[in-house]
């Protein structure tokens, strides 16, 4: 976790981000009540307030993705992608349906950030999320959301309604 996020923060400074905040020289993040008040220690601002994470960030306004991975979310607790094929640098505009009939989210994040945003929901369920990393899709809806990878790290998506995920709601990539 010290390398991702030493090459993460030697990204962030190389390119000129601004407002990040980093705690220690371990390249831990801090939650000062202006992140995502999630407390897990891996999240960090990046351009424009999007949210950084351990495995990427919401690629910037006007982002031209080069994939797309459309995802079916379906009431069996099972995300179906169209592809799966994704490596680090990549810009994926993810377009997520939910051909359900129950409400369900799609999350990017680390394993950890995950943990963190499941124990999270647990306490507050039907919560609705949209902060670039997550999107609530209703049934019969879809959303569209836009993320670039970037580390090397595993990118877990998740649906982190309370029960979705333990029923198999999750899929996991190995960025490289």
């Amino acid at each position: 976790m010290k390398k991702i996020n030493t090459w993460l923060l030697a990204s962030l400074l190389t390119v000129g981000f601004s407002g990040a905040s980093f705690a220690s020289a371990e390249g831990e993040a801090k939650d000062d009540g202006h992140g995502d008040g999630h407390g897990d220690g891996h999240v960090m601002e990046g351009h424009e307030g999007h949210k950084m994470s351990a495995v990427g960030m919401p690629a910037e306004k006007g982002a031209v993705a080069n994939k797309t991975i459309t995802v079916h979310m379906m009431d069996t607790m099972r995300f179906n992608f169209s592809t799966l094929n994704i490596e680090e640098g990549d810009i994926v505009k993810f377009v997520v349906m939910n051909k359900g009939k129950i409400p369900h989210e799609f999350g990017i994040g680390s394993i950890e950030e995950q943990v963190a945003h499941r124990d999270m929901m647990k306490k507050m369920p039907g919560m609705k999320h949209e902060d670039g990393s997550t999107v609530s899709v209703e049934p019969g809806k879809s959303k569209e959301l836009v993320w670039q990878f970037i580390g090397d790290a595993t990118a877990q998506f998740a649906c982190n309604v309370p029960g979705h995920f333990e029923a198999g709601m999750k899929a996991e990539v190995e960025l490289h």
